[in-house]
């Protein structure tokens, strides 16, 4: 499959998701604490300033400047800390408490932390966070997801899951491969591998971008609910 029916494809999907959370939106969080400029632009395409105590509806994509970012609390008590630079979409939200229930996220550009919460303990399989060329599953966990879209000083471009805490499965879109990520492991697709490359890999460190953090990061656990030792 081309690379432009990939994008095409994954556009799709994005738009019919947006169609749907239109029809059956439901209440997916609130904002805990933002700092520097956020914005809300919903499934109609109204964009509208974020601020503290904001719900975010399912269908919800949040874009952060510069030196912004936002820590959102979810229904199931979950915690997004959505980091500077970055478009993330809550494409799917449903907390029913029922087997239908589904945290679906789609990271567009940027890097999301996530600690999971009630879904992620009873319904693992039904909560995953999307990029163009990956999928990311998850147990009860806390980790991050990092879409760079160019190479940098920093990073190169291509998909980062580092995991601070539990467990992940990454998985690449167009390929039958897939890599579990443990505690304080970093995996990465490369967006263009170089030749005899492996395509999904544990790095040998963390790249500095991911070890960072910022001003929010202290927040998170505080806010959410801890998970028990079985599911961590």
């Amino acid at each position: 499959m081309s690379a432009s029916n990939v994008v095409t494809r994954f556009v799709s999907t994005l738009l019919l998701a947006a169609f749907a959370s239109t029809l059956f939106a439901a209440d997916a969080g609130t904002i805990q604490q933002l700092t520097g400029k956020v914005t809300i632009t919903g499934a109609d395409d109204v964009v509208r300033a974020a601020g503290p105590r904001q719900k975010i509806m399912a269908g919800d994509t949040i874009v952060t400047e510069a030196k912004s970012e936002t820590l959102v609390k979810l229904a199931d008590d979950s915690t997004v800390l959505v980091r500077p630079n970055t478009r993330f979409q809550f494409t799917e939200f449903k907390y029913d408490k029922a087997p239908t229930d589904s945290s679906i996220v789609t990271l567009l550009r940027g890097t999301v932390r996530m600690v999971t919460g009630l879904i992620a303990k009873r319904r693992p399989a039904n909560v995953r966070i999307n990029t163009l060329t990956a999928t990311i599953g998850v147990r009860g966990t806390d980790f991050e997801v990092a879409l760079i879209a160019e190479d940098t000083a920093d990073a190169r471009a291509g998909v980062y899951n580092l995991v601070h805490d539990g467990a992940t499965n990454i998985r690449l879109t167009q390929l039958d491969r897939n890599l579990d990520v443990k505690k304080n492991q970093t995996a990465f697709a490369p967006d263009k591998p170089k030749p005899g490359e492996d395509p999904l890999q544990i790095l040998n460190e963390t790249p500095i971008f991911l070890q960072s953090g910022g001003g929010l990061d202290a927040l998170i656990q505080s806010i959410t609910v801890p998970m028990p030792m079985m599911f961590r």
